[in-house]
């Protein structure tokens, strides 16, 4: 076997592979306690449901994914979205999620937007899709679910990124 040409190759292998640099997924996890003491206008609802979310948004793909946990709804949940806002300030939709048709107690919302599917709003300072992204990972943006008896919103929760 010839082995003279064996070393250098093998050398040029060893370089390309610790050289290249791994394409990596530019993600970030957000997460947001949700509350009737979070609804607008203050004080906010006082209600026995709450929950949990955790969003994902994917820089590379440009898509955002959302795991939404919802515990003792009184009544059957009609909405729930992304909000364009800061704590404490209602504003407009931005993302809608498909909820479980009239579900009550307790739920679980899951699913994903890509950037094309968001609902732009120029008034409030979202023009395009990477106006979204920097508002969402900016904090400017919260999770409301609604319920039957609370159309305006049961429980919201202001996105805030994981350390």
């Amino acid at each position: 076997m010839n082995t003279r040409w064996m070393t250098p190759l093998l050398a040029a292998l060893v370089t390309i592979g610790l050289t290249a640099v791994p394409a990596s997924a530019q993600t970030f996890t957000l997460t947001a306690t949700l509350t009737g003491a979070q609804e607008t206008p203050a004080p906010g609802l006082n209600t026995g449901a709450f929950g949990n979310a955790t969003v994902v948004v994917n820089m590379t793909t440009r898509t955002v994914t959302w795991a939404v946990d919802v515990f003792n709804l009184p009544s059957g949940v009609t909405a729930g979205h992304i909000h364009v806002g800061a704590a404490g300030t209602p504003g407009p939709t931005v993302i809608n999620f498909t909820v479980p048709t009239n579900a009550s107690n307790d739920f679980g919302i899951a699913g994903s937007a890509a950037d094309t599917t968001f609902t732009l709003r120029p008034d409030q300072g979202i023009r395009s899709a990477d106006d979204m992204f920097q508002a969402i990972l900016g904090g400017n943006t919260y999770i409301n679910v609604h319920s039957a008896v609370n159309r305006g919103g049961e429980i919201r929760g202001q996105l805030t990124l994981r350390p």
